[in-house]
């Protein structure tokens, strides 16, 4: 808070790293901010989220897949209800929420339009706030799209 405009409304605290809905004039954001020994801090915006929820398909060299598939679907299965936080730009629509298993919890993130969704540990979000914009690149490419060619409107 303190700025003109700007919310910045916690979710959870998970391992060392607080999370939170950040918002701005310009869109909201999910703030990652490491509390204790050396802080760090990083801002994800919904089509990078978007993108993280295909990571266990397209791996990315800051968040490598870490073969937990079974638990991750476990996990996600039981967290259905969970509440989740909705933050949306004009690109995509996430929610986010926390998944609270038998041992840990961790961060759910669902593509609200495809479904999709996966489960971060507290270790992964701090692998999260060493990437930089450009490591999502491969999560957020759309080139692999088939575009559908609109009319031209001079050709009919």
């Amino acid at each position: 808070m303190g700025q003109s405009g700007i919310t910045d409304t916690p979710l959870a605290r998970l391992g060392d790293v607080e999370v939170s809905k950040f918002e701005t004039p310009t869109g909201a954001r999910l703030r990652l901010r490491r509390v204790g020994r050396t802080p760090a801090e990083a801002y994800l915006d919904p089509l990078e989220l978007e993108g993280l929820t295909r990571v266990r398909h397209t791996p990315i060299a800051v968040l490598p897949v870490a073969g937990k598939a079974e638990r991750d679907e476990d996990q996600l299965r039981s967290a259905a209800a969970a509440r989740m936080e909705p933050l949306q730009n004009e690109f995509a629509l996430v929610g986010v929420g926390v998944a609270r298993g038998k041992t840990e919890a961790g961060l759910l993130i669902r593509d609200m339009n495809a479904g999709q969704a996966v489960l971060l540990t507290p270790a992964e979000l701090e692998a999260l706030l060493a990437a930089r914009h450009m490591d999502f690149a491969p999560l957020v490419d759309t080139s692999d799209l088939i575009a559908i060619p609109e009319p031209d409107i001079d050709e009919t």
